[in-house]
């Protein structure tokens, strides 16, 4: 009897393992099944994205294009602000040579009204002795 208990034991853990190794594989199908499933579907998302990306295509390149436009213009923009920049800077440069060409021609005035003044006291002096000795030889 000590035979046929082994035998009934060795069959059992024999059939759970088949069986477990049944319900594994069946798992294994499910899993399987499943897989392909969301591969299906996976390809079917990355199809519809590339048409989309395909339709987007233009509108991209338009906004390359937009967007070099606006960088050109931006450029150009800071080209005018130097140029700008520099037409002031001649300005004032053109001012500061105003006020000094008018502080030379002050100073020449003054100079000039100076001597005139001192030259027509000369005159009035020199005419004065002049018709004094005229007066006098008379």
């Amino acid at each position: 009897m000590i035979d046929h208990s082994w035998l009934i034991i060795i069959s059992v853990c024999f059939f759970m393992i088949v069986l477990i190794f049944l319900v594994a594989i069946g798992f294994l199908i499910y899993s399987l099944i499943e897989l392909k499933k969301i591969g299906a579907s996976l390809n079917g998302f990355l199809k519809n994205t590339e048409e989309k990306i395909e339709k987007m295509m233009p509108v991209l390149a338009e906004a390359e294009r937009t967007l070099r436009s606006v960088r050109k213009v931006s450029d150009d923009v800071g080209m005018l602000s130097e140029n700008a920049k520099n037409l002031t800077e001649a300005a004032t440069d053109i001012v500061v040579n105003l006020r000094a060409m008018s502080l030379l021609v002050g100073d020449l005035r003054e100079g000039i009204v100076t001597r005139t003044s001192g030259v027509k006291a000369g005159f009035r002096e020199a005419f004065g002795v002049l018709i004094k000795q005229l007066k006098e030889r008379r």
